[in-house]
């Protein structure tokens, strides 16, 4: 595979797995993503081929919902001289991911008798009207006269294969999850309407054919498929274009999803393939002006980044505050689609700096799954408001571990630092008028329950945890988990004061509204004040958590290979009684908040817990690489980045294919190089850098939000220049 600045390309199978390739050319556009499969190649089975819609979910059982397998409407078949290509020798195959338009290319030729048929697949999903996608086949005529049969279609005939929880289960049931699946040809193509079982969730899909040459078309009806079949004479030399325009629509939409996908459908023959890709490009021009980090001095870096920023803006629902991003955007149903820490920690503070709009809108999926996680908090005989560990369309529980789902609370204080840091990023005193405070309130309510008082020692204990070292087992005064904890109840009292003052009509309706009690907010800054938080005072270092340092150590060199996970040689259960971290856990509150330590605390942090990291997650390498560029470990920080910067184009850790692509990662590297290599915080509302450029790059670039302001960014070796644009 080979990296360059503004294309992913690959040459045959070069050693991939067509998994892997599919999982890398996946495509978005934030309201729909498609994984990066060629047309034209059938799936091993009928949830192989995924396309999947933003907040589209549906129950598999009763109170687990899985991200739904959408009718295929990449669906194509080509036959040359009546044989399928899939039969024939492909040669000379090659494939392409333009990032500057997020278009996927495939070329190959096929022998046929005395000459060849050259094929070209081109496909996009529109940034100009979400609601659209194309495709277009150009086949030419080399040396040889041929017969070309080509069908292009919606197929609704498609299943779901839900992932277990459980990383060494083998995924084999499959789920039906459309009900009535209806199918019509139309004048210029077709339109297909389906709904889901159990809840009557529909979706509608409608496209339009067309070839540039000669050609007989024809319709083709079966079931839950509607084509059209393209016929074409091609003589020696000659070449014709085939153009597939989709729209695509949904429940979510506000609207009739039949109405909408036909409206949709109008804007794309309108415009054509030219002209769509035309639209799409203009689009993502603009997409780019603001997100683009422009490196000199390697090229692969470069390509690289710009992937890991591709598919972080493909994955995001801007604009739609009920949807998020989960762990695999939508490039795999990997962990049912779900939403985790992964979209509020390691991708928000890109969208922060670069796309505010797409962070408010992740922040507001929060907000409207706020009464699911006061109901939550409830059932776990709280107050105030509980975030799940994974959640969906709604925020109820969709973990089936117990420890994780039950344990993993720190998710609630990420909400929380998540509306703390886009606010402080934008200063959006609006969004914390109107959501942020309330989320604010209730999860500090949240906190009163959940830490236990203590009156021998008049300190507050947070018991039967787990931090996002998720090896260390339920333990007890999880650092992370604490440290969060009480950031939540200091963000609380600060929001409080703030819209009190600001905003006191809106306050004495919110105050109303939740039943403020006076005081209430003295009392969280005092629990933050007397939280439990285990230090070594002989070593000067903040311990993990209160079983951490009676565990077994291990060696690591002798037991684990290369970057393959440990769990998948050693039992979960015997990690948890091993001396070793998932991933960062004390580093990674440190990386979060470095202005709350000295540089020999974090050092001292570092020897410690990073020999003992395994890297068993992916989070864990882009943070570890922010946090030795700011120790100014540059071998350590360019070792680590390089991990988190080529962790799905290389397949790291051997999953991208199985997995899809890791969102959190992206998110990760983006923070390894913005934060740390550049050294970007701000002060007093305007961004400053204190870089540490590692050697191979000469200069970087890049625009930046704060405060309602643009900034034009450039680092190099010898100065800084930030300016107001």
């Amino acid at each position: 595979m080979r990296i360059l600045p503004w294309v992913i390309e690959t040459d045959g199978d070069a050693g991939e797995g067509r998994e892997f390739r599919e999982s890398i050319f996946s495509l978005g556009n934030g309201y729909m993503g498609t994984r990066g499969f060629r047309p034209e190649q059938p799936g091993e089975h009928m949830a192989w081929r995924s396309t999947f819609i933003a907040g589209f979910f549906e129950y598999i059982r009763p109170g687990i919902t899985d991200m739904v397998n959408q009718p295929d409407f990449s669906s194509a078949e080509l036959r040359l001289n009546g044989a399928p290509v899939t039969e024939l020798e492909l040669r000379g195959r090659r494939q392409r991911l333009h990032m500057d338009c997020a278009l996927a290319e495939w070329e190959y030729s096929v022998p046929m008798g005395g000459g060849a048929v050259h094929v070209r697949v081109e496909k996009f999903l529109s940034m100009a009207n979400r609601h659209t996608a194309a495709m277009r086949f150009t086949l030419r005529a080399e040396g040889a006269a041929a017969d070309c049969s080509l069908s292009l279609g919606l197929d609704g005939a498609v299943r779901n294969l839900p992932i277990a929880d459980n990383q060494m289960q083998e995924n084999t049931e499959f789920a039906r999850i459309w009900g009535e699946v209806r199918a019509e040809a139309t004048a210029a193509g077709g339109r297909l309407h389906a709904s889901t079982s159990v809840s009557s969730r529909a979706t509608a899909m409608a496209f339009a054919a067309r070839c540039t040459g000669e050609a007989e078309r024809s319709d083709e009806l079966r079931g839950e498929y509607v084509g059209s079949r393209f016929d074409i004479h091609l003589r020696p030399g000659e070449s014709a274009a085939v153009e597939k325009l989709v729209s695509v629509a949904c429940f979510r939409d506000g609207a009739e999803p039949d109405a909408l996908a036909g409206e949709a459908l109008d804007y794309a023959r309108q415009r054509g393939f030219e002209g769509m890709l035309e639209d799409t490009r203009r689009a993502w021009a603009g997409i780019w002006r603001d997100v683009d980090i422009e490196l000199t001095g390697c090229d692969e870096w470069q390509g690289a980044l710009r992937y890991n920023i591709l598919q972080l803006v493909q994955s995001a629902p801007e604009g739609d505050g009920r949807a998020s991003i989960g762990a695999r955007g939508l490039t795999h149903g990997r962990y049912k689609g779900c939403y985790f820490w992964d979209a509020d920690i390691f991708m928000l503070p890109m969208f922060a700096c670069m796309r505010p709009r797409a962070a408010r809108s992740l922040l507001e999926y929060r907000y409207n799954t706020l009464g699911d996680a006061v109901e939550s908090a409830r059932r776990f005989s709280a107050k105030g408001a509980r975030y799940s560990w994974m959640s969906a369309d709604t925020g109820f529980e969709q973990c089936e571990t117990w420890d994780t789902g039950c344990c993993e609370v720190h998710i609630t204080a990420d909400v929380a630092y998540a509306i703390g840091a886009y606010c402080a990023q934008t200063g959006d005193v609006e969004f914390l008028r109107d959501c942020g405070c309330e989320m604010l309130v209730q999860t500090a309510r949240y906190w009163t329950d959940r830490f236990s008082y203590c009156p021998e020692e008049d300190r507050y204990h947070l018991l039967f945890v787990k931090g996002p070292d998720e090896y260390c087992g339920v333990t007890s005064d999880d650092f992370y988990s604490v440290r969060m904890a009480a950031h939540n109840l200091r963000l609380a009292a600060e929001a409080v004061e703030l819209v009190k003052s600001r905003f006191p009509q809106s306050w004495e309706r919110l105050e109303a509204r939740l039943g403020v009690c006076p005081g209430e907010a003295e009392s969280w800054l005092e629990l933050a004040g007397k939280t439990a938080q285990l230090y070594d005072g002989e070593r000067g270092l903040w311990l993990q958590d209160a079983t951490f340092e009676y565990l077994e150590p291990l060696d690591i060199k002798a037991h684990k290979t290369g970057d393959v996970p440990l769990y998948r040689s050693i039992s979960f259960d015997r990690l948890q009684r091993y001396k070793v971290l998932k991933q960062p856990a004390v580093l990674m509150y440190m990386a979060l908040m470095p202005g709350e330590f000295s540089r020999d605390e974090l050092r001292r942090a570092w020897d410690y817990y990073e020999p003992k990291t395994l890297h068993d997650s992916t989070l864990s390498y882009g943070i570890h690489a922010l946090l030795a560029a700011r120790l100014g470990l540059e071998d350590r920080a360019v070792s680590y980045f390089e991990k988190s910067l080529f962790l799905d184009l290389r397949d790291v850790m051997s999953n991208t294919g199985s997995e899809g692509v890791h969102t959190a990662s992206l998110g990760a590297t983006w923070q390894a190089m913005v934060f740390g290599f550049c050294g970007l915080s701000q002060r007093g509302g305007r961004p400053v850098c204190e870089p540490n450029l590692p050697a191979r790059v000469d200069s970087v670039k890049f625009h930046l939000r704060c405060h309602g302001r643009r900034y034009r960014v450039e680092i190099s070796h010898e100065r800084v220049e930030i300016t107001e644009v």
